[in-house]
């Protein structure tokens, strides 16, 4: 009698195949996934450390616009405008991986002398981690914030919502 089908262990080998195959493309999704938020988080540094060159060349942060200089970012605008002058800046470094865009201010609660970076868009999976390596981890408390709420009550990580970091804190 001439039977066909497969035997269970040829089954057993297409089953583990596959689960190599489901594991390698997960670890991938991972992969790119830590790489978007690794490239956020070196803009965000980046978007502070201009501000930081600007202050050493000029003795006052790009953006403060009072007469005297008082320390405070009080236009967007002109902080992009004048960092752009001075080289330090393109106009491609306003936006970031999640499609958001990064600004600058200052004077704003809980911190009124210190200034900001705000960056639309970011998912909170992202803002949780960037809280974790600056600060304390809260998405309501300290230098970084999160307009998403607290991430252990957000029901969905990926939602995208306003992050703001006090970088001169």
């Amino acid at each position: 009698m001439d039977q066909k089908g497969f035997t269970l262990i040829e089954l057993a080998i297409v089953l583990v195949i596959i689960g190599i195959l489901m594991g390698a493309v997960l670890r991938g999704q991972e992969l790119i996934k830590s790489a978007k938020e690794k490239r956020f988080f070196t803009r965000l540094q980046f978007i502070a450390s201009v501000q930081f060159t600007y202050l050493e060349r000029m003795g006052r942060y790009a953006g403060d616009t009072t007469t005297p200089p008082d320390g405070i970012i009080d236009s967007d605008s002109t902080a992009w405008t004048e960092l752009e002058q001075q080289q330090l800046v393109r106009d491609s470094d306003k936006r970031h991986i999640f499609n958001g865009q990064f600004s600058y201010g200052g004077g704003r609660s809980p911190y009124p002398n210190y200034n900001y970076i705000r960056a639309t868009r970011v998912p909170g999976w992202v803002a949780q981690s960037i809280d974790r390596k600056i600060d304390d981890g809260d998405a309501t408390t300290g230098n970084v914030r999160w307009a998403g709420g607290n991430y252990n009550s957000v029901s969905d990580l990926n939602n995208a919502k306003t992050l703001t970091w006090w970088f001169d804190r």
